[in-house]
C-alpha cells in the first residue's frame, strides 16, 4: 500500500512539473535562443533626415514600402534598398550601442558621424547626431523591424 501511494505521488509531482511549463519557455531557452543581434535584413518603418542648404532646409519624413530594406552584414557593409534606390554602405561598431556609417547623417573630413543604435529582436533604431551648420540642420534617423 506504501507503494502505490508513493508511486501516485511520485507520477502527480512529474505531471505537475510539465504541466507548469510553457512552451514558449521550452523553446526560447532550449535549442532555439532568440537571436539578438544587429546582423539581418531589416524592413524600413520610418526614415527622417534633413535636405537642402540655407532656407530650404528641411526634415523629410519616409514611411516605409514593401520591398525597401537595410541588410545588416558581419563584413562591415549594409546594403539597403530604399524607395527602390540600392545603396551599399560601410560601417564600423565602436561600441555596443554606437556605430560609424559612411553616408549617414553628416560626413567631417571624410569621417561619419557616430550614431547611436538600440535593437531588441525585432526593432532597431539608428540616430545620427543633429548638427547645425550655417547651411542648416543635418542628421538622421531611422526605424527598422524584423
Amino acid at each position: 500500500m506504501k507503494t502505490n501511494k508513493l508511486q501516485l505521488i511520485v507520477i502527480a509531482c512529474i505531471l505537475l512539473c510539465f504541466a507548469c511549463k510553457k512552451p514558449e519557455a521550452l523553446i526560447c531557452c532550449g535549442a532555439n535562443p532568440p537571436d539578438v543581434s544587429i546582423f539581418h535584413n531589416w524592413n524600413i518603418v520610418s526614415d527622417s533626415t534633413y535636405v537642402g542648404v540655407g532656407v530650404t532646409n528641411h526634415l523629410v519624413a519616409y514611411v516605409g514600402q514593401p520591398g525597401d530594406y537595410f541588410d545588416v552584414t558581419t563584413n562591415g557593409l549594409i546594403y539597403t534598398n530604399e524607395g527602390g534606390k540600392l545603396d551599399t554602405l560601410h560601417y564600423q561598431l565602436a561600441t555596443d550601442s554606437t556605430i560609424a556609417i559612411s553616408a549617414f547623417g553628416i560626413t567631417l573630413n571624410g569621417v561619419p558621424a557616430t550614431s547611436h543604435y538600440s535593437f531588441t529582436a525585432n526593432t532597431m533604431r539608428i540616430s545620427s547626431p543633429v548638427i547645425a551648420t550655417p547651411g542648416g540642420l543635418f542628421g538622421r534617423k531611422i526605424s527598422l523591424s524584423r
